[in-house]
């Protein structure tokens, strides 16, 4: 994985405000580009300071979040692969171990392998996972299955719920006391430094973004004429129906509702899967245009709400987000999404 990730995730919403005024890609200068890999040297030596100081820890859940840290920190080798250093693999060793029951360590251990290119690595930690939470479709998608075992995985679990909530706030948690110094903020660029609990919580959502289970061969399996296979209509519309019954993430409502759309056979069926992807929609349009304006006072209030425990679902954090900006939720009726725009 590119060093340069960690600070893409993680300053994403500050960043809006520049990205909504570039109408299309420039080719960054020379000087664009030195500047560029002194802010990813300076996120590098911050990730690699914070890892080392989180992994002082004996906690299970801090030795992994180190390892998190300490791969996004390594730049990658020839094939892509950020190889684990000695004292990071004996990190990984003793969070697996002391971390064997609890499903918030394997988590961060699959990120940690996703982080460092290492799929082997990440699937062994999200057997781990499995074995915890057995029916919970969630840790079979980070096993490197096909789509035709993902479509029976999914035959034989009853829930996808990865809570991706909970592992934010235990990220952001232990990530508060490690914020990036003055000085290491003025290196990395990035403009005025946000508190600790703002800065915090986004590197969460940096961590939980490594999480997002790659759906792209199921999604080919269940369109066209590859829904002729036998049961594969069936094994596309029990998976649709996981994601969509009570979905954690804004991805995962977004692929059950894609399979669902697919699978439709009538304008009538379709309606209703049309009307509630114009809400995601909408939603995903307003949050960009909050950030836009408001920048790091949107990531604060980001922060604030993720604290809150009566909120279980990215869906239920967006809309509280939008509602305490006097933003409605819902589309009003002569709103388009980009998919309903006619085609120039």
């Amino acid at each position: 994985m590119p060093p340069r990730l960690l600070p893409l995730l993680l300053f994403a919403a500050l960043a809006a405000p520049v990205q909504a005024q570039s109408p299309q890609p420039v080719e960054p200068t020379a000087a664009e580009l030195q500047q560029a890999q002194a802010r990813s040297d300076a996120w590098q030596a911050y990730a690699s300071r914070a890892a080392h100081a989180l992994a002082r820890s004996d906690g299970a859940r801090e030795r992994a979040l180190a390892v998190v840290l300490e791969a996004l920190a390594r730049p990658a080798d020839e094939d892509g692969v950020a190889r684990a250093s000695p004292t990071a693999a004996t990190w990984r060793e003793t969070a697996s171990t002391r971390g064997a029951g609890d499903r918030i360590t394997q988590q961060l251990l699959v990120a940690a392998g996703i982080a460092a290119g290492d799929p082997d690595a990440a699937g062994v930690a999200a057997l781990r996972w499995q074995a915890l939470e057995p029916g919970n479709l969630a840790p079979l998608l980070f096993q490197g299955l096909g789509a035709d075992a993902t479509l029976a995985a999914a035959a034989r679990s009853g829930r996808q719920a990865s809570d991706p909530l909970a592992l934010q706030r235990w990220v952001a948690t232990a990530m508060r006391p490690h914020a990036p110094s003055a000085a290491e903020w003025a290196a990395f660029g990035e403009g005025p430094r946000p508190s600790a609990g703002t800065g915090a919580a986004l590197t969460a959502g940096a961590v939980q973004g490594l999480l997002v289970p790659d759906y792209r061969e199921v999604l080919g399996a269940c369109t066209g004429r590859q829904l002729g296979a036998p049961g594969r209509a069936q094994g596309c519309r029990h998976l649709s129906a996981l994601l969509l019954s009570d979905p954690q993430t804004l991805h995962d409502e977004r692929i059950g509702l894609s399979l669902a759309r697919a699978l439709s056979r009538s304008a009538a069926e379709r309606a209703p899967l049309d009307a509630r992807r114009r809400g995601v929609d909408w939603r995903d349009e307003q949050m960009a245009d909050l950030a836009a304006r408001e920048g790091a006072a949107s990531a604060g209030v980001h922060a604030r709400l993720l604290a809150d425990t009566s909120i279980t679902t990215e869906d239920a954090l967006v809309r509280r987000i939008l509602l305490d900006a006097g933003v409605a939720p819902l589309p009003p009726a002569d709103w388009r999404a980009p998919w309903e725009q006619p085609a120039r």
